[in-house]
């Protein structure tokens, strides 16, 4: 037996890079970005339309979402029933999401099976059927989501502070429409916004998988290059305003032995100089387990199981959302140390603090891409913010570059914490009077009945 004294050395990680992407362009105008990705022989492709929720008709928001949940119902003269059994024949996965940046086909399928599956991809936006039953079951079900959503505080809680966040711009109001909107929606406001907006010249196939012999872009192309559908010119995106006015919004959940909460305000979007150093600055103060926030609330007073910060952005706005839940009768002195631990970070982070936070965004990027379906989600993430596909090693590269100097500098600039929107969803008669103490600011009461 051979006994070791002394540990192997572990050498530096090395600076892993974002796979590199195949480029090209169809003669209808798509784009295409092909990713291999070793050892992925279940392919993901995503088909990206640069369509914000803008173009909604305000009176019938909603109806995005409606025509991504139809998409699939049916298409080149197959029913909803045996389009399904289409794609089960190709072991395919096949579905669209609307959101405020973007419209998006989804498609997951075997590599054998790829040249169908994508064909039948390019059915559902080239010919979809959106049959009328089909339709309104689909409207049906949005509303049972809706009033199902409602019983829940957290969803409650994040519509409320979107709203109070966001004032009069799209982002403040629900992505797929509130009951009143889509109750107003028909099948022919469906069959419009896919026929205006699904066009190829504002499409981009992004494309993933361990493709062996296969040519991705060439099998795009023979799905796709015939489509030639001309709809509306593309829609201008409107400017996105943030409340920068301090705001604490109480919805009256009654009986609730715990409170939820949402504490944020104005931060920056991806795109901007600072996101790098900010992203360090908020994994010391609530991006991490070990964060301050979390260490107050959870480890230090035992109020919550765990609270955290996120960055959350879009191609116009981002924001700096705190989120937990707490003990009931602890939510006027959570909400007091958040936005305490929030303004006392200003200028107080720690070379130990950044190191940690640097090593943890950097030396572990490679996890999060090990599946085909993360790589093309983060680039339709990236694209539908206006950025570029190769924005993952620029990021990485900056993050390297953080020092605490950085990370205080820009922290201070953007985090102002007497202008934070507060919202909390408990009980109502014990919280009217401890949240009006705590003197943040005026407390506006929404009822359950306005959620």
């Amino acid at each position: 037996m051979t006994t070791q004294l002394t540990p192997p050395v572990v050498r530096p990680a090395d600076n892993w890079k974002f796979p590199e992407a195949a480029e090209d362009q169809l003669s209808n105008g798509i784009r295409v970005l092909a990713y291999q990705c070793p050892g992925q022989y279940v392919i993901a492709a995503s088909l990206l339309f640069d369509i914000p929720l803008d173009v909604e008709p305000p009176d019938k928001e909603g109806v995005a979402a409606m025509a991504a949940r139809c998409l699939s119902q049916g298409a080149a003269g197959r029913s909803a029933e045996e389009f399904a059994d289409a794609l089960a024949l190709c072991g395919a996965d096949l579905g669209a999401t609307a959101s405020h940046d973007a419209f998006t086909v989804h498609l997951s399928t075997p590599v054998p099976h790829l040249d169908k599956a994508l064909r039948l991809m390019a059915d559902v936006v080239e010919s979809p059927a959106f049959d009328q039953q089909e339709f309104e079951h689909e409207r049906q079900l949005r509303l049972q989501e809706i009033e199902q959503a409602s019983a829940y505080p957290q969803h409650v809680a994040g519509e409320q502070l979107n709203a109070a966040l966001f004032g009069d711009s799209r982002a403040a109001r629900p992505t797929g429409g509130s009951a009143e909107t889509v109750e107003a929606i028909e099948r022919d406001d469906v069959v419009t916004y896919a026929r205006d907006h699904l066009q190829p010249v504002t499409a981009t196939m992004i494309i993933a998988g361990d493709f062996g012999n296969v040519d991705p872009i060439a099998q795009v192309a023979q799905a796709f290059e015939a489509w030639r559908h001309i709809g509306r010119p593309a829609t201008a995106r409107k400017s996105v305003e943030i409340s920068d006015s301090p705001q604490v919004v109480l919805i009256d959940w009654p009986d609730s032995p715990q409170s939820t909460l949402r504490v944020a305000g104005r931060a920056v979007t991806r795109d901007d100089a600072r996101w790098q150093a900010l992203f360090v600055a908020n994994h010391a103060v609530g991006g991490s387990f070990s964060s301050r926030i979390n260490t107050v609330l959870r480890e230090e007073k035992g109020v919550t199981y765990g609270a955290s910060s996120a960055l959350e952005t879009s191609r116009r706005s981002g924001v700096l959302n705190v989120s937990t839940a707490v003990r009931a009768d602890a939510t006027a002195e959570a909400v007091a140390d958040i936005v305490e631990i929030l303004t006392a970070a200003t200028g107080t982070l720690t070379d130990d603090e950044v190191a940690t936070a640097v090593r943890a965004a950097t030396e572990s990027a490679a996890l999060g891409f090990e599946r085909a379906e993360a790589v093309t989600s983060r680039v339709e993430m990236l694209l539908a913010q206006g950025l570029p596909p190769d924005h993952v090693d620029y990021n990485l590269a900056r993050l390297r570059e953080v020092t605490t100097e950085a990370a205080n500098t820009a922290y201070t600039n953007v985090v102002e914490a007497d202008q934070l929107t507060v919202v909390v969803v408990g009980e109502g008669d014990k919280l009217r009077e401890p949240l009006a103490s705590w003197g943040y600011a005026t407390v506006r009461e929404v009822s359950p009945k306005q959620r």
